[in-house]
C-alpha cells in the first residue's frame, strides 16, 4: 500500500514546478507591451479601411468627424470643419452612406451643417431613400434628414408612395414610415400613405381631390369601392395582427377604418384576432378609438379577454392621453362587473392616491362616480360613447345605472378614506379638489368621517387661504351647499345617477360650523363665495340672512376696499 502511494503522481503541479505538469518548459514571456499591441491593432484596422473602396476618404472624414462631433466645440471651428467635411465627401456620399462608421459621420453633418449643406447631402441621396430606410445604419440618416431638412422632407415622404404597405412590415423601415406618418406628414400625405392599405388602385393612383382624405370620403363618392377596399384592408391587416406587429399609428388608422366599415362578421373576426393586442395600440388617438370600438362591438368573451390584458398595465393606461378613454369605455360597456371588480378595480384603487393628481388618470376614477360628465370625459371619447349607445343596447344587457352602482362600491370606499386622510391638502389643489368634490357628492357609503374633515377646515379662523375663500377650495364647499337642495345634472348624460339619499346636510352643516366657530361674519366680510350660496339656499337662506343682517355695513365697507365686487354684490343683494 505504501509502495503504491509512493509511485502515485501528484494531482496538481506545485507553483513554480517545472516537472511533468508543463513538460518541463516555461511559457515564453510576452514580446510586446499592451501599448504596442494596441498600436498594432490600430495599424491593422487602418490597413483594412485603406483596402476598401474610398478608404482614404473614409479615414480623412473620420479624422474631421472626431473634432466635429464634440458638443462644446466653438461655433467658428465647427463651421470651418463642416466646410472641410463637405469639400471631402461631396460627390461620394452614396458610396459611404451604408457603412456603420460613415453613417455616424453623415448624421453629425446633418445635425451641425447649414441648411444648404443638409440639402446637398439629401440631394445626393435622392433615389436611395427606400433602400436607406431598410438599412440598419442608413435609416438613422433618413430620420435626421426628416428632422432637419425642411426642403427635402416632402420628397422623402413621397418617395415611399407605393411601398408603404411592404415597408411597414420591415424591421428597420417601419420606424421610418412611422416617423413620417405620425410626425412630419401633412394631412394629404398621411392619406396617401394609409390609402395603400386599401388596394392597388389607391397605391398606384393618388387621388388629387383635396376633399378626399379619408376612406369615408372615398366611399361617399363611390360606394361600390367598399368591398374591394375592405378586402385589401383585411389582407394587409391580418398578417400584421397575427404577428403581433400592430404598434404603428398608420396601422391603427387602417384598423380603425376597417372596424368602422366592415360588416359584423368581418369585424368579429378581426376583433377576435386582436384581443390581446388592444393593449398595445392605445397610445395613439386612432388606436384608442379602435380599442373602444373593439370593446363596444366585441362579444362578452372578447371584452373579458381585452380587460384581462389590461390588468398588468392599468397604471400606464390610465395615465395616457388616449389610453384612459379605453379604460372608461370598458367600465361603460362590460356587463360582468364582478369580473371588472376583480381585475381593473383593485389596481385603480391601489393607485388612487396618485391618479387623483394626474391629468388623465383622475378621469377614470371620476367616471365611476360622476358618469359621462363632460368635466371628466373628453369630447372625442364622449362622442364615441354616445354614437355607440345604439350598439351597446344590442351587445350589453345590464342597466347602465346598475352597472355604475356595482362599480362605484369599491372606488367609493377607497376615495372616502382618501378624502378623510388628505383633504387638508387636496382641497386646495386644482385636480385633486375635483376628486374631493365628486367623492363627497356621489360616493356610496358613510361619508361622515370625510365630511367632518372638511368641516374642520371650515371652522378655522378666516384668512386669505381659508377653505371658503381660496378660489379652488371654495368651489368644493359651494357645490356641496347647492347639492343639499338641488340635484346637479350633466348636460351630456341625462342618466347620471341621483345623489345618494344618505348624503349629509351639507349646507346646514357648513352654517352650523361657521356659527359655532364664530366665523360667519368673518367669511362674509372676506367675500367668501360659499356664504352667497348659503344665502341663496332655500334651506339655509333665512337663518343666514338673519345672522348677517347686522353686519351689512361692515360687508359694504369690505366691498369698497376689495376687487371681487360681484361676490359682495351677491351677498348684499340677499340681505
Amino acid at each position: 500500500m505504501a509502495k503504491q502511494e509512493s509511485n502515485a503522481k501528484p494531482k496538481y503541479a506545485k507553483k513554480g514546478n517545472t516537472g511533468q505538469a508543463d513538460g518541463g518548459k516555461r511559457k515564453a514571456a510576452p514580446t510586446t507591451t499592451p501599448q504596442e499591441s494596441r498600436q498594432q491593432q490600430k495599424k491593422q484596422r487602418k490597413e483594412r479601411v485603406l483596402a476598401q473602396p474610398s478608404g482614404e476618404l473614409k479615414l480623412a472624414a473620420r479624422k474631421i468627424w472626431e473634432v466635429l462631433r464634440q458638443k462644446e466645440l466653438d461655433d467658428a471651428v465647427r463651421k470651418q470643419k463642416m466646410v472641410e467635411m463637405m469639400a471631402l465627401i461631396t460627390g461620394h456620399i452614396k458610396e459611404i452612406t451604408f457603412k456603420h462608421d460613415m453613417s455616424r459621420v453623415l448624421q453629425t453633418c446633418i445635425k451641425y451643417g447649414t441648411a444648404a449643406q443638409r440639402d446637398l447631402i439629401a440631394q445626393e441621396l435622392s433615389g436611395t431613400f427606400v433602400d436607406l430606410s431598410k438599412s440598419m445604419y442608413g435609416r438613422h440618416i433618413l430620420l435626421r434628414l426628416l428632422k432637419f431638412s425642411n426642403k427635402f422632407r416632402s420628397k422623402i415622404i413621397e418617395s415611399f408612395y407605393g411601398h408603404v404597405r411592404r415597408l411597414v412590415r420591415h424591421k428597420e423601415a417601419s420606424a421610418v414610415i412611422e416617423e413620417c406618418y405620425s410626425t412630419y406628414a401633412n394631412a394629404t400625405q398621411r392619406w396617401h400613405m394609409v390609402a395603400e392599405f386599401y388596394g392597388t388602385e389607391f397605391a398606384v393612383f393618388k387621388h388629387t381631390d383635396k376633399d378626399v382624405r379619408s376612406l369615408d370620403a372615398v366611399l361617399e363618392k363611390n360606394p361600390l369601392k367598399k368591398e374591394s377596399a375592405l378586402t385589401a384592408l383585411k389582407g394587409a391587416l391580418l398578417p400584421l395582427l397575427e404577428k403581433g406587429t400592430a404598434n404603428h399609428s398608420i396601422v391603427h388608422r387602417a384598423l380603425l377604418d376597417y372596424i368602422r366599415h366592415a360588416d359584423p362578421k368581418q369585424r368579429s373576426e378581426v376583433i377576435e384576432t386582436m384581443r390581446e393586442l388592444v393593449v398595445e395600440i392605445l397610445h395613439t388617438r386612432d388606436g384608442a378609438h379602435a380599442g373602444m370600438l373593439c370593446l363596444l362591438y366585441g362579444t362578452a368573451k372578447d371584452r373579458k379577454a381585452i380587460v384581462k390584458s389590461f390588468k398588468p398595465y392599468v397604471d400606464r393606461i390610465a395615465r395616457e392621453e388616449y389610453g384612459h378613454a379605453v379604460l372608461i369605455e370598458a367600465l361603460d360597456c362590460v356587463d360582468d362587473t364582478v369580473f371588472v371588480n376583480k381585475t381593473i378595480m383593485p389596481e385603480l384603487c391601489a393607485l388612487a392616491n396618485d391618479l387623483v393628481s394626474d391629468k388623465w388618470g383622475r378621469r377614470v376614477l371620476l367616471y365611476v362616480l360622476a358618469g359621462r360628465s363632460p368635466l371628466y370625459v373628453g369630447s372625442d371619447a364622449l362622442a364615441i360613447m354616445r354614437d355607440g349607445d345604439a350598439v351597446r343596447a344590442q351587445t350589453s344587457k345590464k342597466d347602465p345605472q346598475a352597472r355604475r352602482r356595482e362599480l362605484a362600491g369599491p372606488v367609493s370606499e377607497k376615495m372616502l378614506a382618501w378624502v378623510a386622510a388628505h383633504v387638508d391638502v387636496a382641497i386646495f389643489d386644482p385636480l385633486p379638489s375635483q376628486a374631493v368634490s365628486e367623492t363627497l357628492l356621489r360616493a356610496l357609503g358613510d361619508k361622515q368621517k370625510a365630511w367632518e374633515a372638511v368641516l374642520q377646515l371650515v371652522r378655522r379662523e378666516v384668512t386669505e387661504n381659508h377653505v371658503l375663500v381660496n378660489p379652488i377650495a371654495n368651489r368644493v364647499v359651494t357645490n356641496c351647499i347647492i347639492a343639499e337642495h338641488s340635484q346637479p345634472k350633466s348636460s351630456a348624460d341625462d342618466s347620471l345617477m341621483e345623489l345618494p339619499e344618505t348624503n349629509p346636510k351639507f349646507g346646514s352643516d357648513v352654517l352650523d360650523a361657521l356659527v359655532g366657530a364664530d366665523q360667519l361674519v368673518g367669511a362674509a366680510v372676506a367675500g367668501a363665495f360659499p356664504v352667497r350660496a348659503l344665502l341663496e339656499s332655500p334651506v339655509t337662506g333665512p337663518k343666514t340672512k338673519k345672522l348677517l343682517a347686522p353686519a351689512k355695513k361692515q360687508i359694504e365697507a369690505a366691498m369698497a376696499a376689495a376687487d371681487k365686487k360681484r361676490v359682495y354684490e351677491g351677498i348684499l343683494s340677499n340681505l
